[in-house]
């Protein structure tokens, strides 16, 4: 690095930079392995998944024959007229724009899994704070009248 970007950017000398020592805080170490720990476990239920395997492959499949599609319209609206390319550029556009909401679809269909596995075990901490078990909770299930007639309002009346 030049010593004019170095006081532009207002940085140390290289030489003073590589003389310091670094210094590592044990806290910011171990909240590092914590998220990687995280990572791994995600990781690992995502792989326990049933069916993300065969979305994932789906998704790779129409990605390719929409980029392929793209690449022979692409080609046969070069060796075609202005006048009759433009439609084929659109196809040839709207193909890319297949093969992109194939990608993110994956990538949607896995944060949503991820989601949804976050939300479960922060259900499961919370009833572990609580000291109930989730699958234990006794729950009554009510129908419009008979909720009404609980808060006692007559439900002929509304």
């Amino acid at each position: 690095m030049t010593r004019k970007l170095e006081e532009e950017f207002n940085l140390p000398h290289l030489d003073e930079m590589e003389s310091d020592e670094v210094s590592t805080d044990p806290v910011t170490v171990q909240e590092i392995q914590d998220a990687i720990t995280i990572s791994e476990k995600i990781n690992n239920a995502l792989a326990e998944v049933r069916g993300m395997e065969a979305h994932d492959t789906e998704m790779d499949d129409i990605a390719k024959q929409a980029v392929d599609s793209y690449e022979q319209l692409m080609s046969l609206g070069m060796n075609m007229t202005d006048m009759a390319a433009g439609p084929v550029f659109n196809n040839a556009a709207n193909m890319l724009k297949i093969a992109l909401e194939a990608k993110d679809s994956k990538t949607t269909r896995k944060l949503k899994q991820i989601d949804l596995m976050l939300k479960k075990a922060n259900l499961d901490i919370r009833s572990r704070k609580d000291g109930t078990d989730p699958e234990e909770v006794n729950a009554t299930i009510l129908d419009r009248n008979e909720l009404l007639k609980v808060l006692g309002k007559d439900p002929d009346k509304s």
